[in-house]
């Protein structure tokens, strides 16, 4: 065996394409805009409801009937918007199983 079939291959590299001496910045990650932020921008009316209703089993009711609504006459929420929601929702639905007010199994109330 010679000195080059021993010899092991490394096939670890990086090509890089870019112009001798150019320095091209990496591109920046997508900043995700907090879901606060987004209603309050898109939805004020629903935002200040959030604002005066956090952390009561009615903001829990009024977010439920926001987000699951069953009248026909609705368009519905924009993609970004009812993310932001969902995600409130969640995070709220957290806040009351920790403070007490809600449970897992509703025979538990």
């Amino acid at each position: 065996m010679s000195d080059l079939d021993k010899q092991q291959l490394n096939w670890d590299f990086q090509l890089n394409f870019d112009e001798p001496g150019s320095k091209k910045a990496a591109p920046a990650l997508p900043v995700e805009i907090p879901p606060r932020q987004i209603i309050k921008e898109r939805s004020p009316r629903i935002y200040n409801s959030i604002e005066m209703l956090w952390g009561t089993p009615e903001l829990q009711q009024y977010l439920e009937q926001t987000l699951f609504t069953d009248r026909n006459n609705r368009q519905g929420f924009p993609q970004e918007t009812m993310s932001a929601l969902m995600k409130i929702y969640a995070e709220h639905t957290k806040l009351l199983k920790v403070s007490g007010f809600s449970r897992d199994d509703v025979w538990d109330l």
